[in-house]
């Protein structure tokens, strides 16, 4: 049973960061990108917690790639936030700071080839709202072509 748990929480996390880019263009109104929505600080940061909390289950690749780009692109950095928040980690879903959790997110938008930004990306949920995932520029991908 605890394996069941474990392997689904681990396909979640890997479905979810596979869909985390942010389109580097503004998508709407008051819509903002993910690129440089965050800072190198919380990308170190997050790698640290990555390491500490989420290796044991998890390699990074588990966060990149088609998977997530159909599963995230289109939605919005709190969602991503949110469901991360809610189920990870397995043992503890809820259990690291805000502030951990957003530092994981930001370390993930990294993986994906998002750039940081002078800002920190902050764990308002207001905020992170208005900052859709979608792909890059220059990527083929057009936005809303997964959702």
């Amino acid at each position: 049973m605890i394996r069941t748990h474990l392997l689904l929480a681990c396909a979640f996390l890997s479905a979810s960061a596979l869909a985390l880019p942010v389109a580097a263009q503004s998508n709407g109104a008051g819509e903002k990108p993910a690129a440089g929505s965050f800072s190198d600080d919380q990308v170190a940061k997050g790698e640290n917690v990555f390491k500490a909390t989420c290796a044991s289950c998890h390699a990074t690749g588990d966060f990149t790639g088609q998977t997530f780009k159909m599963n995230w692109f289109g939605r919005t950095l709190y969602d991503y936030f949110a469901g991360v928040k809610k189920t990870m980690p397995d043992d503890n879903p809820g259990g690291l700071s805000d502030d951990e959790y957003v530092r994981v997110v930001s370390y993930i938008l990294k993986l994906n080839g998002y750039p940081a930004g002078t800002d920190s990306l902050s764990s308002d949920s207001t905020s992170m709202k208005l900052i859709k995932i979608g792909p890059l520029p220059g990527d083929t991908v057009k936005p809303g072509l997964f959702r």
